[in-house]
């Protein structure tokens, strides 16, 4: 059954390339939705699996070099039915 994350993350991210580290983790973890910057965090929309969206979650949870993650806020929503994976 698939379920829609989302991920609010703050501290140094952006500049850090993060949005494109989500999109790789996205591919190799079969994750549709997107990633954007708003208000200095970068926040991103994930639908799939359970196992593949823990998967994803641990992935950005590591983030890119050189970010520093100060809190990272999971909630569900509704499912959205991305068709892929873009860069907002």
């Amino acid at each position: 059954m698939k379920r829609h994350l989302q991920f609010v993350i703050k501290g140094k991210v952006e500049n850090t390339g993060f949005r494109l580290y989500a999109l790789w983790g996205a591919s190799e973890c079969n994750i549709k939705g997107e990633a954007r910057q708003h208000e200095g965090k970068i926040i991103v929309d994930a639908e799939g699996s359970p196992p593949d969206l823990n998967q994803f979650t641990e992935w950005c949870k590591k983030g890119p070099a050189g970010c520093l993650i100060e809190s990272f806020e999971i909630s569900e929503h509704e499912i959205s039915g991305y068709q892929d994976f873009k860069i907002l």
